[in-house]
């Protein structure tokens, strides 16, 4: 769970003794944690822009790299930010959009400074939509919230 370890802790009052061990609970707490990485890096799949699959597979990757960090990628390198933004992108230093190569796609110059228009990216995969994760978030959150109270509860 991040490096943090309950140890517990004990106290005597009024002459009674008691000792608590957080152990458990620890690792509860972990668990839950680690449920919550997986579920909300799976949950946002689904709204993400697909192309081949490798932007999405990087992802993935990326998340599982991730467990345990208190960090969940969204999006991968450049192209992450770009799509998760939802607007059109030009290079900033002459205005125009990125070039075709063929069999690849559209692709900027490498080093290019991009900046965004207001114009809004259209997806191609269905039901893909900019911000992802807080859609996916919006959507999902009470799942989540369960979720994690149940691995917590140790059910």
């Amino acid at each position: 769970m991040n490096g943090i370890r309950f140890r517990g802790f004990a106290f005597r009052e009024n002459g009674v003794r008691a000792r608590l061990d957080m152990a458990r609970t620890s690792r509860r707490a972990g668990r839950a944690y680690e449920r919550l990485h997986e579920m909300a890096a799976e949950d946002m799949l689904p709204y993400m822009p697909s192309g081949t699959g490798g932007f999405r597979e990087r992802t993935r990757a990326a998340n599982r790299n991730a467990a345990g960090s208190g960090m969940i990628w969204a999006g991968v390198g450049p192209m992450g930010e770009y799509l998760y933004r939802g607007k059109a992108m030009v290079d900033a230093a002459t205005g125009r959009g990125p070039r075709m190569i063929a069999g690849v796609g559209p692709r900027f110059e490498r080093g290019a400074k991009l900046t965004a228009t207001d114009r809004d990216l259209h997806y191609a995969a269905a039901g893909a939509r900019p911000a992802w994760f807080e859609y996916a978030k919006a959507m999902r959150l009470q799942r989540w919230v369960a979720e994690v109270q149940r691995v917590l509860d140790g059910k």
